[in-house]
C-alpha cells in the first residue's frame, strides 16, 4: 500500500520526538527551585549544572551529525534517543550538584541529535520549497516540549517529588525511541512511499562528487560561518528561557510553583506559532520572487528586530507585561531560529547537511555555554536585567553575519562553488 505525502507523516513523527528531547531538557528548569531548595544548590552551582549541557552539547552536535551521516537515522537516532532519556531518569538519583552536572552532560550530547536528524530527515523527504516548512512543523516540538514542561514537573512535584518529574519525562523518552525504531525507514527502503514523488525529490538535490561526509570538507566554506555564527548569537536567548526565565519569576518577580504551571509555557506556546510563521514567511517572500536564500535572510532579520522586546523585562514592574515579553522573544527566537536551521539544506548536500548542521548546533551551544556559566557566576551580583539586554540585541548582531557571510545564489539558487 502507497500513502500519498508520506513525508508528512514522517516528518510528525520527527516532532514527536523533539517533544521528548525538550520534555527531558526543559525538566531542569522547571524543576530548579523545588530542588535547589530541598538539595541546598547556590546560584553558581546551578549555573555549572546549566552550562554543562551546551557545552557538552556543542560536541555532541558535531558527533552526533557524523554519527546519523554515517550510520543512518533508523538505528542512530533511536539509540541516542534512548541514551537521552536514561540520563535524565538518573538525574533524579543525585543528591548533590557534581553528579548532575556529569548526568546533564551526557544528556547534551546525545540530545545534540535532534537537529542534526531532523535536517537530514527534511533534505531526504523533502524538496527545497518545503524544507523550510518542513523544519518549522519538526521544530514545533521543541516549543511544544517546553510548553508541556512545566505542567507535567509542577505535576510531579505537587503529588510525588522532583526526582519523579526526571523519571517521568525520561520514560516518554524511552517509548518514543522504540516507536522511532519501529516504524521509520529511508525514503528509498519505504515500501508505502509513492516513487513520483522521491522522484521529485532527488531530481531537486545539490549535485556534488560523492565524498565521505567530514567536518574537514567544509570548515572553510563561508556558508558553514554564515549558519554557524547566528547560532552562537541565538541560542543563549533560548537557554535562558528554559532554564533561567522560572528561576527568575520565583526569585524576583515571587511567583509561586502554581503560578509557574499557569504561565511559565507561555513563551513556549509563542513560539510554536514562530517555528510555522517562519516557513510560512518565507514561502510567502519565494511566491513574491524573493530566492530562497534571502527569503530566509529576511524572515530573520525580521525577528531578530522583534527580539529586542526581551531587553525591556527586567525594566518593567507588572510581571504579566513582562511574561508578555518573554512570550515575544519566544516567537521571535524561534522563528529566526528554525530559518537558519533550515538553510542548511539548502546551502549543503545531502550527505554534507548532518555534519553542517551538527557544527552550526557546535556553535549555538558554546554561545550558550559561555553566556549560561557567567550569567550563573554573575546574576547575584548584577541582576538579571543587564542579561536580557544582551539578549536583546545578538539577534541583530547574527543578522549581520547572515547578510554577509553567504556566498551569491546562482540562477537556480544553489550556493556557487569553486
Amino acid at each position: 500500500m502507497k500513502i500519498k505525502n508520506l513525508r508528512w507523516y514522517i516528518i510528525i513523527l520527527v516532532m514527536l520526538g523533539t517533544i521528548t528531547n525538550y520534555l527531558a531538557r526543559s525538566t531542569l528548569g522547571v524543576a530548579a527551585p523545588e530542588m535547589m531548595k530541598t538539595l541546598g544548590l547556590s546560584s553558581e552551582q546551578y549555573g555549572w549544572i546549566v552550562a554543562v549541557f551546551p557545552f557538552t552539547y556543542a560536541i555532541g552536535g558535531i558527533a552526533c551529525g557524523f554519527i546519523i551521516d554515517k550510520l543512518g537515522l533508523r538505528l542512530s537516532f533511536s539509540l541516542l534517543a534512548a541514551l537521552w532519556s536514561l540520563f535524565n531518569m538518573l538525574t533524579a538519583l543525585c543528591s548533590s550538584w557534581l553528579p548532575m552536572a556529569w548526568l546533564r552532560g551526557g544528556l547534551g550530547v546525545t540530545e545534540a541529535a535532534f537537529n542534526p536528524a531532523g535536517m537530514k530527515v527534511t533534505a531526504e523527504w523533502f524538496p527545497a520549497k518545503e524544507r523550510g516548512l518542513a523544519c518549522g512543523v519538526y521544530s514545533l516540538g521543541t516549543s511544544v516540549g517546553a510548553m508541556l514542561a512545566p505542567p507535567l514537573v509542577v505535576w510531579a512535584i505537587t503529588y510525588y517529588n522532583w526526582e519523579m518529574s526526571f523519571v517521568v519525562t525520561g520514560a516518554i523518552g524511552l517509548i518514543w525511541a522504540v516507536v522511532w525504531f519501529l516504524f521509520y525507514r529511508a525514503p528509498e527502503q519505504h515500501s508505502m512511499y509513492v516513487k513520483s514523488e522521491h522522484s521529485a525529490v532527488l531530481a531537486d538535490q545539490i549535485q556534488v562528487v560523492k565524498e565521505k561526509a567530514s567536518l574537514a570538507s567544509i570548515i572553510k566554506d563561508c556558508n558553514l560561518w554564515a549558519i554557524s555564527l547566528p547560532r552562537f548569537m541565538a541560542d543563549p536567548a533560548w537557554g535562558t528561557l528554559h532554564y533561567w526565565m522560572p528561576l527568575y519569576l520565583v526569585t524576583v518577580r515571587h511567583m509561586d510553583m502554581a503560578h509557574i504551571a499557569m504561565f511559565a509555557w507561555l513563551p513556549f506556546l509563542t513560539a510554536d506559532f514562530g517555528c510555522v510563521f517562519a516557513g510560512f514567511l518565507s514561502r510567502f517572500l519565494v511566491s513574491r520572487g524573493v530566492c530562497t536564500l534571502n527569503a530566509k535572510r529576511i524572515t530573520f532579520s525580521f525577528a531578530a528586530i522583534l527580539m529586542l522586546s526581551m531587553a525591556g523585562v527586567g525594566f518593567v514592574t507588572n510581571v504579566y507585561v513582562a511574561l508578555t515579553l518573554f512570550c515575544v522573544a519566544g516567537f521571535a527566537h524561534q522563528c529566526l531560529s528554525i530559518t537558519v536551521i533550515s538553510m542548511s539544506s539548502d546551502l549543503f548536500p545531502k550527505e554534507k547537511v548532518g555534519t553542517a548542521t551538527g557544527f552550526a548546533g557546535f556553535s549555538g551551544s558554546m554561545g550558550n555555554f559561555f553566556f549560561s556559566m557567567f550569567l550563573g557566576s554573575m546574576v547575584t551580583v548584577m541582576g538579571y536585567n543587564s542579561f536580557f539586554v544582551g539578549l536583546g540585541v545578538f539577534d541583530l548582531i547574527g543578522a549581520l553575519f547572515l547578510w554577509a557571510l553567504i556566498k551569491s545564489p546562482d540562477k537556480n539558487n544553489q550556493p556557487v562553488t569553486a
